[in-house]
């Protein structure tokens, strides 16, 4: 079985305006995304959902995954001084998904840009065009 990293945000739900983000509302799974993430789930692999939201937001970012009866192993949220590198390089998944991050600058901004090279070289990175969904991710590698 694998650790597979999915960015919520933008890449496996979309965001309503920011008036609804602090609602569990404010979240839509995008396309089929909540039946690949449960089937990867199902099949016995590990699920890390990465979140844009800081740790003082997580028991939010929970009701909503919960809400949507999304499964998973555990959320990641960054504490004060983390960046999305040290997530992964924390957690070491085999895949990571996450969304182009278009609307706010792009590569620079993606979780695996800063992760440690020797580190990323084992890490299976697949970049979806932003709120595009995740659906087909399943077909593109072997996941078990």
């Amino acid at each position: 079985m694998k650790k597979i990293m999915i960015f919520i945000e933008g890449t496996a739900f979309y965001t309503k305006p920011m008036l609804f983000l602090f609602s569990k509302y404010g979240y839509a799974p995008i396309g089929e995304a909540k039946r690949i993430i449960n089937g990867l789930y199902d099949k016995g692999n590990e699920i890390y959902l990465c979140s844009y939201v800081r740790k003082k937001r997580y028991l939010f970012i929970k009701r909503v995954m919960d809400f949507h009866g999304i499964k998973y192993t555990q959320i990641l949220c960054r504490g004060k001084r983390e960046g999305y590198a040290d997530l992964v390089e924390r957690i070491r998944p085999d895949i990571l998904i996450e969304d182009d991050c278009k609307s706010i600058g792009g590569e620079k901004n993606w979780c695996i840009t800063d992760v440690d090279k020797g580190l990323k070289e084992h890490i299976e990175s697949i970049i979806v065009e932003e709120f595009a969904g995740i659906d087909g991710i399943d077909k593109l590698v072997n996941l078990q």
